[in-house]
């Protein structure tokens, strides 16, 4: 809704896609602002309990992306911390406080079981993990940009 909204210039889409994200973020954020994705372990169905394990780095890769494109939309500042927040999730920002990635080797974990980290890096993880990286690295060079530029949204916001 947010990607097709914003390349058709259909407002209203876009207001609906922030209606849902707004949603979801509210959902996964737990009480101390960290992420806490849905696992899969029973996911969560309609009346029952969310499952919170298995949590994979897909799910906080798709609400990163989301996020970021709410926040190209909206320039709503709301959306750039809750892509933090998700990319925040793979260093140890989790339920377990545990680093799912490894910035060093440059791989990633399959996620959050009960008894910790799920020690397999499968393609699909670590891919997650990179295109988080990839996508908040740019997110944070576009937020320099702005700051840094005196007629932009963000530095009239701020009072630069």
């Amino acid at each position: 809704m947010l990607t097709g909204g914003t390349c058709l210039g259909a407002p209203e889409m876009v207001r609906v896609g922030c209606r849902v994200l707004d949603w979801l973020i509210e959902a996964q954020t737990a009480s101390d602002g960290h992420l806490t994705t849905i696992g899969n372990q029973g996911w969560w169905p309609r009346d029952g309990m969310r499952a919170r394990f298995d949590q994979q780095p897909i799910e906080a890769t798709a609400l990163l992306l989301a996020a970021e494109a709410a926040w190209g939309a909206t320039h709503e500042d709301r959306y750039r911390r809750a892509a933090e927040a998700a990319y925040a999730w793979f260093l140890g920002a989790n339920d377990l406080g545990l680093a799912i990635a490894d910035p060093h080797e440059g791989g990633c974990r399959d996620g959050l079981n009960p008894a910790g980290v799920n020690h397999n890096q499968g393609a699909e993880s670590t891919l997650m993990w990179l295109i988080a990286l990839e996508h908040v690295r740019g997110m944070r060079g576009r937020v320099d940009l702005e700051v840094a530029s005196p007629g932009s949204v963000a530095a009239s916001a701020i009072g630069v």
